[in-house]
């Protein structure tokens, strides 16, 4: 065997040579061509691992395959794939995708150089498949990945070359949405959807890339569905979808690229393209959940918390099975009314270990009419731990018992200017001393009386705001007597003393936003980076829209196309043949700094997706259920 002096080979080859060598050639024989081999490359007796080259970072290479890519009149169950290395898989059921789908995925194996994929039931005839193995191979050495790896064959004798591509993008977020499936019908029924599986499928990759393959001329309708229970069929509440308003048709057309010749000319120059091949998708999760009493929770004897799978209708109606009593409760509800707390009034109540309650509320049938639904159970009060012991109760006893109160949260020593100075009740307030409720501002170096009115939160009624015409950095003092408050327990406040500030108006920032040529429905949001809607408002026809007192720090502007105008963004619903609300969003994140303005000047009709998400969402991807 004649190696050239002074050439080299890649580690690679000298592997790959090596174990042809043990693999055909005599012992001997193999000890001389492998020291020629050391010789030759290293240049001097070196051992060890081998050195000096770059490293490799070139993913394997399909060298030819069995049958060969492409092929027509597939009748076996058996394909195998030849590459220029030594391969491995991983997570290979996850990634692989069939198409069309197939009930049980292939056997897929890794044997040195060979994939070898063996399927396990009659393929249909005259059908073209492609087999996707996303980014499940890699070589064995350096973990180099093969991305997208396609292979294609058909059991007819010919093959189907069009295809669809574009992008899955999380309809809330705008963050493109990796690992769902994208699929196509030909049965143009909503119900198809629904029902059948689809004719082609593939997943979107990390960037929210998906491109369907091998599609013979006609007509398709488009989803995306992050598949729950991997059925390929939307039936399952909880499952994410997108699909395309129109009807799609693959074509083959061009691209238009300029191709610059130097020094100073320039070239149009027509590229041959897969069209479409730029289609936009918007994930998202109707809101078809249905109706029910998800679980009942009495952590203390006297309240009993109810919690629903959606906000309900109208106010919760529970009466006792076992006994005819009324008034025995206080009816709290949370914001979107999805849970619900009694607190219980009746001490022969607050002592029982169980009651049976009755519980009637609306679910929508079939056909959105509200009907009523009736749950019994048990509220079952546990207590946790044991009694106490003789001596514990002894040392009680010589210590003064401390007479309990009712301790109340909320209030601080510093307020924002938009801020609300509230005061929270760990149980329902029965009765107010109003006249026992003092408020006095710092003028020069003396607190003076000023009016104050105490308003109860028309939902989170354990919660008051004390409200008063504040001054940006003055200070203020709260004075509130002894047992000015008094809930349905009996128990009392002890007096409040509380000094607080108000904040300066050089301690915020301020936005000046010029929108070009806005539509009526836009709603403007500033989103902190949390992406939690700090203000909002519409835009007005004008466009021009400022919001003052924001805190310093960095935030996301954004626009809602507010079809509905009910002053937040609403999710698709597909039977209905509604899509999400869009959003489009300022392209860079805005920084306020304290006591500055800033001007925004912002044409949306300009905003690119795809210029933003790499911007702002390449490292975030979207696999939320």
């Amino acid at each position: 065997m004649f190696i050239p002096g002074g050439s080299s080979m890649s580690y690679k080859s000298i592997q790959s040579l090596l174990l042809l060598l043990k693999k055909y050639a005599a012992p001997l024989f193999f000890i001389v061509v492998f020291a020629s081999i050391v010789f030759s490359t290293g240049g001097c007796a070196s051992t060890g691992y081998p050195g000096g080259g770059p490293r490799d970072e070139v993913p394997p290479v399909m060298l030819r395959s069995i049958p060969p890519e492409g092929s027509l009149s597939f009748i076996g169950d058996e394909i195998r794939i030849e590459f220029d290395e030594i391969i491995q898989v991983r997570d290979i059921f996850q990634k692989l995708m069939v198409s069309p789908p197939v009930n049980e995925l292939p056997e897929v194996s890794a044997r040195g150089r060979n994939l070898v994929i063996r399927f396990k039931e009659d393929l249909q005839p005259n059908t073209t498949y492609t087999l996707d193995f996303a980014d499940a191979i890699s070589d064995n050495n350096e973990g180099n990945v093969l991305q997208d790896f396609r292979f294609s064959f058909s059991t007819g004798e010919i093959i189907d070359s069009l295809r669809i591509s574009g992008f899955l993008f999380d309809a809330q977020t705008l963050a493109p949405v990796s690992n769902a499936l994208v699929m196509v019908h030909k049965n143009q029924a909503d119900s198809a959807f629904k029902t059948l599986v689809p004719i082609r499928v593939t997943k979107s990759n990390p960037d929210g890339r998906f491109s369907i393959q091998n599609l013979s001329p006609g007509e398709y309708r488009l989803y995306a569905l992050e598949d729950v229970n991997r059925n390929f069929r939307y039936d399952q509440p909880g499952e994410r979808i997108a699909w395309h308003s129109q009807l799609v048709s693959p074509f083959v057309g061009f691209h238009e690229r300029i191709d610059s010749i130097p020094p100073d000319s320039a070239v149009v120059v027509q590229e041959q393209a897969f069209l479409p091949d730029s289609i936009q998708l918007f994930l998202f999760q109707e809101d078809n959940v249905g109706q029910y009493l998800r679980d009942v929770e009495r952590k203390s004897r006297n309240r009993i918390d109810f919690f629903f799978s959606r906000p309900v209708k109208e106010t919760l109606d529970v009466t006792l099975v076992d006994r005819d009593m009324s008034n025995w409760f206080v009816y709290e509800r949370s914001a979107r009314h999805d849970s619900i707390s009694l607190w219980l009034t009746d001490s022969v109540l607050i002592r029982s270990d169980s009651l049976f309650l009755r519980v009637r509320y609306h679910v929508p049938d079939s056909a959105a009419n509200l009907t009523l639904k009736t749950d019994t159970l048990n509220a079952y009060f546990f207590q946790v731990g044991g009694g106490e012991t003789r001596s514990r109760r002894r040392g009680d006893d010589e210590k003064e018992r401390e007479i309990p109160v009712l301790r109340p949260e909320g209030l601080k020593g510093t307020l924002e200017i938009l801020e609300d100075l509230t005061i929270r009740f760990p149980s329902p307030v029965k009765n107010i001393n109003h006249a026992g409720i003092r408020l006095s501002e710092m003028v020069d170096t003396l607190f003076q009386p000023m009016d104050v009115r105490l308003t109860q939160d028309s939902v989170r009624h354990r919660r008051y705001m004390f409200e008063f015409d504040r001054v940006p950095g003055s200070r203020y003092l709260l004075e509130v007597d002894s047992a000015a408050f008094t809930d349905i327990y009996g128990l009392s406040t002890n007096a409040i003393r509380q000094e607080f500030s108000v904040k300066t108006e050089e301690s915020y920032g301020i936005f000046y936003i010029d929108v070009a040529e806005p539509e009526p429905s836009w709603l403007l949001q500033i989103l902190d980076r949390q992406e939690k809607v700090v203000r909002q408002a519409p835009i007005p026809a004008n466009g021009k829209i400022a919001f003052q007192y924001l805190r310093p720090g960095d935030y996301f502007l954004r626009i809602v196309v507010d079809k509905n105008q009910n002053g937040q963004w609403d999710t698709g619903d597909f039977l209905k043949g509604i899509q999400p609300e869009s959003l489009i969003y300022f392209p860079e994140v805005v920084n306020i700094r304290a006591n500055w303005s800033r001007i925004i000047p912002w044409n949306p009709h300009e905003f690119d997706i795809h210029d933003f998400v790499k911007t702002n969402r390449q490292r975030q991807g979207s696999q939320r259920r």
